[in-house]
């Protein structure tokens, strides 16, 4: 088959797939672009085949689309939350609006991505033609590879399926009694509200010595203010003790004095104090299970991620369903579909859904190619990264005290677990390009999407604009060395804020306008302010407020090019 050749390859058709695609259109319309996914439909994690009737993003209606491209008030709870349905139709009618849908192609997956001779990329696909493409956007994000835990098993016959086929077996799972749901991520608590709402009994499975459920807020504070509006607000990042917020009065306050780290603790307790009492933990000791780590305090660390109780009476459900929480792990799988747990408990099940995660999508890349892009550690590097975080866990713990002794936490009790989880997360300067091929003056690939955050629509949209004019050469970045020490200060911050999560992942939960400040200040763009510093710190910050990025840019790159010019 003959080689198929492109200017650009986009990896994924989520949200930051195809706002990737259209910004890329935006500087270059004649691109020969073409867009690449997996999966049968337009969406990414939002596509058809993934969605359900109960299935609710944790995030306010208007916080959730692009900046430029509103978002139809259909879907939405009482509350402000939006339905699978609308965010997959957004989506879809965003891809028809801007002439992506001929671009892409579905059922279309990447098995061998490889840097070819000089610059440029070749991807090799099961039964379809290579593809050659001069730049490489690859945007298939941190939920396109699911973590499949396996057990001993013998006789056992039950579908065993991950949470991100559920869409897809619907119609099974509406005629069985039993099921059974492993993992604490956001996606079991949506699988089990849908099972106890279809009136299924369930048996939970958590790992005892792992990051713990799930930290869930309330849809709203005290029934006043949404929970989302209040994460969108400047003054939860002064509060939140982020990497990218160490300058101003209320930094030096909230951060840096022992009053202020005092009364920042307290807010955290506080949140987590009205995060708890609406979830009712202490009603049952079933319940009690499910209390985030670390107790009191939950809220803050994310140990386990952040989440809102966003489809509505999720709680009221849970404590009227037939749910058992087992704080253990599944031991082994028998005759008889039984499920055999490490602590001696047995019971039988129509269905196993695993709601396990997803690992780094990078599988496609060899180990030497995951090195080269910043996707994985190089051994032989191993004493200079360790004295660059060395150096970056002095500045971290001198900005920001109240990290500088997090809670003791493991992803699991495996030391070979611990030890690949101990670098954090992937060596990438701001999160998007890997610091020895840029220095190399290599601008042909970044990887949007890999960081998590609840904000995603807006932060793919200036990831995509940073990402973009980093390609076509527009924006300057620093030495290697520089480069490098930013990424040893994200990966020491992330670990020490968000523990478990933060050496998984690059995430960005309450920090998420901090660090969309920090790529527009790359770009010379100033982020949109509020009239005076009671509106900057207490109202949230919506995607439209950031309309006309694009343009924004455009008028700061030609002043610099006038300037150059004189």
């Amino acid at each position: 088959m003959a080689t198929e050749k492109f200017d650009v390859v986009v990896v994924g058709t989520g949200w930051n797939g195809l706002i990737s695609a259209k910004t890329y259109l935006d500087f270059a319309p004649k691109a020969n672009l073409v867009l690449l996914d997996d999966q049968a439909s337009i969406g990414g994690v939002w596509c058809a085949e993934k969605i359900y009737p109960s299935l609710f993003a944790q995030i306010k209606y208007g916080l959730f689309e692009y900046s430029f491209y509103p978002m139809q008030r259909e879907g939405i709870t009482s509350d402000g939350y939006i339905s699978g349905d609308t965010i997959n139709k957004y989506l879809n009618d965003f891809a028809k609006d801007y002439d992506l849908v001929r671009r892409c192609r579905l059922r279309t997956k990447v098995v061998k991505v490889d840097r070819m001779s000089g610059e440029g990329w070749r991807l090799e696909f099961e039964g379809r033609p290579a593809i050659e493409c001069t730049k490489l956007i690859y945007a298939s994000g941190a939920t396109s590879h699911p973590v499949i835990p396996s057990w001993p098993k013998t006789g056992f016959n039950s579908p065993i399926i991950h949470s991100s086929e559920t869409g897809t077996h619907l119609a099974a799972l509406d005629k069985i009694q039993t099921a059974t749901v492993v993992g604490a991520a956001k996606s079991a608590y949506d699988t089990v509200f849908l099972l106890l709402k279809a009136g299924k009994r369930v048996n939970w499975v958590i790992r005892k010595d792992g990051s713990g459920p799930l930290a869930i807020m309330p849809p709203t504070i005290l029934g006043v203010v949404n929970t989302m509006d209040a994460v969108a607000t400047r003054m939860v990042a002064v509060l939140g003790s982020s990497i990218m917020h160490t300058e101003g009065v209320m930094y030096q306050f909230f951060q840096k004095t022992l009053l202020g780290r005092t009364l920042a603790r307290g807010f955290w307790r506080t949140l987590t104090s009205i995060a708890e009492m609406h979830a009712g933990y202490a009603r049952s000791p079933n319940a009690q299970k499910l209390r985030p780590l670390p107790h009191g305090i939950g809220i803050f660390w994310a140990n386990a991620g952040l989440g809102a109780a966003s489809v509505p009476d999720f709680w009221k459900v849970f404590h009227a369903g037939d749910c058992t929480v087992h704080r253990t792990e599944v031991a082994s799988l028998t005759d008889g579909n039984v499920v055999t747990l490490h602590d001696g408990a047995q019971f039988d099940t129509d269905y196993m859904i695993l709601c396990t995660g997803f690992d780094k999508s990078y599988q496609p890349f060899s180990p030497e190619l995951q090195r080269e892009c910043g996707l994985q550690a190089e051994p032989s590097d191993q004493a200079k990264w360790a004295s660059l975080e060395a150096r970056a866990e002095t500045r971290v713990d001198e900005l920001l005290p109240a990290i500088k002794n997090p809670p003791l936490t493991k992803a699991g009790g495996d030391p070979e677990r611990e030890k690949h989880l101990a670098h954090g997360p992937s060596r990438h300067y701001r999160r998007l390009i890997a610091p020895g091929l840029a220095a190399q003056g290599d601008r042909s690939i970044f990887f949007p999407g890999f960081i998590h955050s609840i904000y995603t629509p807006l932060v793919s949209e200036v990831q995509a604009l940073w990402g973009v004019t980093f390609l076509l050469g527009l924006n300057d970045i620093p030495n290697q060395a520089d480069m490098e020490q930013e990424v040893a200060e994200w990966n020491v911050w992330s670990r020490k804020r968000y523990l478990v999560q933060g050496r998984k992942h690059a995430y960005a939960i309450y920090d998420f306008l901090s660090y969309i400040d920090t790529l527009l200040g790359d770009l010379g763009v100033d982020p949109p302010r509020k009239g005076n510093l009671v509106e900057e710190l207490f109202l949230p910050v919506y995607p439209r407020d950031y309309r006309g990025l694009i343009d924004d840019f455009h008028r700061v790159h030609i002043r610099r090019r006038m300037k150059g010019m004189a």
